[in-house]
């Protein structure tokens, strides 16, 4: 269907401004936490085109208790992490896989489970962690990341040349790069003017400048994947924008950026002048 990523894009819209902006934590939670395990079976079923066997169930509970764990404060991180090591490689011994798929399988299950689970549960902090300024980063965030995209598919798709990477992703263009950086730097811009002062200017530019700049990468990433295992899209569940993997692949990969950025730069910054004055 013709305009299909527009249309999804205009109805979903509005349920995830409220649900960045005005709904309660455990409701932004629950709702990234869905799309986060949406996007690792995703993840896993690729492994498994492949030919390989991942226990999607295993996975899917470990990567829930990592994101609980970001959720739940007396829970640590590093201890779902360890159970991430622990358990899933467990799994594939206690199992008795054939030697020659066991060292690809057991990485697939792993790397699959980790990115998600960590990656994903970076943005709950992102919301959580800063105040009233939490549910604005995931604002931010998602619109220089996503503008970027739009920016980056529009000019490749007019102007552009030369391509960024042809073995990974062959439409993506140099020139459809450029656009995307300086859509997520006006994106940026914006922002900073309009609802969000607290962010700096310069570093709203150069926080702009560096997600768009990994977000690119993030998409390369799983294009990669993909293309490893020899499909289109991970997924179909999004009309227009394929899988939850393809469509919230840059958004994991620089939350955690973002996070850094504003907990060290910019707070960081912050408390110089203040210690300074």
């Amino acid at each position: 269907m013709k305009h299909t990523r527009e249309i999804t894009a205009l109805v979903a819209a509005p349920l995830a401004v409220w649900i960045v902006g005005w709904s309660h934590p455990l409701v932004f939670d629950a709702a990234l936490g869905l799309i986060a395990l949406l996007a690792l079976y995703e993840f896993l079923t690729l492994g498994q085109r492949k030919g390989y066997r991942v226990p999607i169930v295993l996975c899917m509970t470990v990567a829930f208790f990592i994101l609980a764990a970001f959720v739940l404060e007396p829970i640590s991180v590093e201890f779902g992490v360890f159970v991430t090591l622990l358990v899933i490689p467990g799994w594939y011994v206690l199992s008795h896989p054939s030697l020659e798929e066991a060292l690809p399988s057991s990485a697939i299950a792993v790397l699959a489970t980790l990115y998600v689970g960590m990656l994903g549960g970076s943005i709950i902090r992102l919301r959580g962690d800063f105040a009233d300024n939490g549910p604005k980063l995931v604002f931010f965030l998602l619109l220089v990341v996503w503008l970027g995209d739009a920016g980056a598919y529009y000019t490749g798709k007019t102007l552009g040349r030369h391509k960024l990477s042809p073995l990974i992703s062959p439409k993506k263009t140099v020139e459809g790069g450029i656009g995307g950086l300086l859509s997520s730097v006006i994106a940026a811009v914006v922002i900073h003017f309009t609802f969000f002062p607290a962010f700096p200017l310069v570093h709203a530019i150069i926080a702009g400048f560096i997600l768009s700049a990994a977000g690119i990468v993030g998409d390369l990433a799983e294009s990669m994947w993909k293309r490893s295992a020899e499909v289109k899209d991970s997924g179909t569940l999004i009309p227009g924008h394929g899988g939850f993997l393809d469509r919230f692949d840059s958004i994991f990969y620089t939350a955690p950026i973002l996070y850094t950025y504003w907990s060290l730069i910019v707070r960081g910054f912050k408390t110089l002048n203040i210690m300074q004055g």
